[in-house]
């Protein structure tokens, strides 16, 4: 069973989570950014973590931060109240896979746990030789690129996640298969897979 770690200083907002989730996953809760850099540190190491950004002492992007020097592996979806551009913007580009905002619909939230989790899982799922392999042939910006190919995004899902133009991921791509000599995306998925 995948575990959950949420990461909030609001003891209701805990207790809701946890009551939503523990049919499904097994939920490990942090009252704050400490704890729940504690609970990666001494582990189990949760497989995703529900993050708040308005706490006291450590906010979320701070908490974010040390997190992903713990485990940059971990994927990070930030549940908070803010909902203004700026808020989620930065929460995007620090490293947090998704940003759903406070009072969430439960299906939805689940939906997007359960997406991440998959997402995560297939990344684990790459030969990590055969992804050595390709980063001596590619360069960074490449490699995000065709990482996310591989899992099955379209050129406008990798586009949106990355926040580049549509026409820039579709010329990497290109370029991608120029350097590998390939013709379709699910070459470069058995490839890495």
């Amino acid at each position: 069973m995948s575990r959950v770690l949420v990461v909030d200083d609001d003891v209701m907002l805990l207790k809701m989570a946890e009551q939503l989730l523990k049919a499904e996953y097994t939920v490990m809760l942090a009252k704050s950014g400490w704890e729940a850099i504690s609970c990666v540190t001494n582990g189990p190491r949760p497989d995703i973590i529900l993050l708040d950004i308005d706490m006291p002492v450590m906010d979320g992007y701070a908490t974010l931060a040390k997190l992903q020097e713990l485990d940059p592996d971990i994927p990070v979806i930030f549940l908070t109240g803010l909902t203004e551009t700026e808020y989620e913007l930065k929460g995007l580009t620090s490293g947090a896979v998704d940003y759903i905002t406070k009072p969430f619909v439960k299906e939805i939230l689940l939906a997007r746990v359960k997406v991440h989790l998959n997402v995560s899982k297939k990344i684990k799922n790459m030969d990590p030789e055969k992804v050595e392999s390709l980063s001596t042939r590619l360069n960074d910006t490449e490699m995000r690129i065709a990482k996310l190919v591989a899992q099955g995004y379209t050129n406008a899902e990798i586009a949106e996640q990355l926040h580049y133009s549509y026409n820039y991921v579709k010329k990497v791509t290109s370029v991608i298969f120029n350097k590998l000599g390939i013709s379709r995306r699910n070459e470069l998925r058995e490839f890495l897979m």
